[in-house]
């Protein structure tokens, strides 16, 4: 990892993380120049792909994983006081090529490079301020109780388990459970594991995953089903999602 005033630069290994941390005097801007990770910012878990960037507000507690190909992670470091126009808390940026490449371009600057980092910098901002936000994100739940649900969710979303089933695994009542579950995140558990294979299902197409393999491997029956799903959530087929490829560095 390469750390000076302007980015951090770290290639992830596969699976590898880093445990929950803050940043106190300056908010951040993590993209993933190639590979995918999940942040755990705050309340919410986050996905990070090759055409989006994350968000950090400074002092946000946050934990990075890095996704089954590793995670070519660009953080672009926003010292304190950060400008009024950019946003306030955590959220998904999408980054267009022009965004991609001058993260790019700021990454190879030389640290004696003075006036074309600070030239990289403004455009960066610019950039940044105008760029669409975009919803890719899940609520997290604090009960220990239903952390042991959306932990074996995360671990196998095709779990096909009863609302029943799942209050029983959180030691709960079934009416007990969903008033709970819907108190934490401000929607039913179906919607929740929806929203999950959703997230799911953008990182392992950024992996490259066949539209079949993600299909089976977040439990549809068919294809067809799964892409049904990605249409009627995100307005396009997964073929579509990445057909252009990730920004051109």
């Amino acid at each position: 990892m390469r750390i000076d005033h302007d980015i951090h630069i770290n290639d992830m290994a596969a699976a590898s993380r880093y445990e929950t941390h803050a940043h106190d005097h300056e908010a951040l801007l993590s993209y993933a120049a190639s590979g995918s990770c999940t942040q755990l910012i705050g309340p919410r878990l986050w996905t990070v792909l090759p055409a989006h960037a994350v968000w950090i507000p400074a002092g946000t507690p946050h934990a990075v994983a890095a996704g089954p190909r590793g995670c070519r992670l660009r953080t672009v470091r926003f010292p304190l006081p950060v400008p009024d126009d950019l946003p306030a808390t955590p959220c998904v940026i999408e980054v267009s090529p022009f965004l991609a490449a001058l993260i790019a371009e700021l990454g190879e600057a030389g640290g004696d490079e003075h006036r074309r980092r600070a030239a990289l910098r403004f455009l960066i901002h610019d950039a940044l301020a105008r760029s669409p936000l975009l919803d890719l994100s899940l609520p997290r739940v604090s009960d220990p109780r239903l952390l042991r649900v959306t932990d074996a969710l995360q671990a196998d979303p095709s779990d096909r388990r009863s609302l029943t089933a799942w209050a029983q695994l959180a030691d709960m009542s079934r009416r007990s459970f969903i008033r709970k579950f819907q108190a934490e995140t401000e929607m039913g558990l179906q919607e929740w594991q929806r929203r999950l294979r959703v997230l799911m299902a953008r990182q392992m197409l950024a992996d490259g995953a066949s539209v079949t393999e993600t299909a089976l491997s977040l439990g549809y029956a068919t294809p067809s089903a799964f892409i049904a799903m990605i249409r009627r959530e995100l307005g396009t087929t997964p073929g579509q999602l990445f057909a252009a490829g990730p920004p051109a560095p």
